[in-house]
């Protein structure tokens, strides 16, 4: 199932289970910032290094402490198809299994994966997706 949005209910947060509890390998809180219109359909919700919301400490447990430059969800990808994007410097396909927004789990084997940066493609719309209206906090699980 390569390149499909792996989400389920549950799961994130509380204690022995996958994200959270303090078994993560990484956690980051990220507060959302916003981008583009609703005519355009080009809303992007999430963070971008310089450009649109902030994250808790930006570098990654995963990679030896390096950049995560953004991690959003965008409503108007090639094709014009939603997706979830993460983008760490220098990061390798490798080393953890979930990205876990909310109740949203993202598989890093069903990612599309190329230089450092991770692409979900999905089905969740502004109005479903995992971070939520501008300025609002979501805590990031990498298991």
């Amino acid at each position: 199932m390569t390149g499909v949005l792996c989400m389920f209910t549950g799961g994130g947060g509380g204690g022995g289970g996958g994200g959270g509890g303090g078994s993560s390998l990484d956690t980051q809180s990220v507060t959302t910032g916003t981008s583009g219109t609703a005519g355009g359909l080009n809303r992007i919700r999430g963070y971008i290094s310089g450009s649109q919301g902030s994250i808790s400490d930006g570098t990654s447990n995963l990679y030896a402490g390096a950049a995560i430059t953004s991690m959003f969800w965008d409503e108007n990808g090639s094709g014009g198809a939603q997706y979830y994007y993460l983008a760490i410097t220098g990061g390798t396909n490798s080393g953890w299994s979930t990205m876990t927004i909310g109740t949203t789990v993202l598989a890093r084997t069903d990612a599309t994966f190329s230089s450092g940066t991770w692409t979900w493609s999905t089905t969740d719309t502004v109005g479903t997706q995992a971070f939520g209206a501008n300025g609002s906090v979501h805590t990031v699980y990498f298991d």
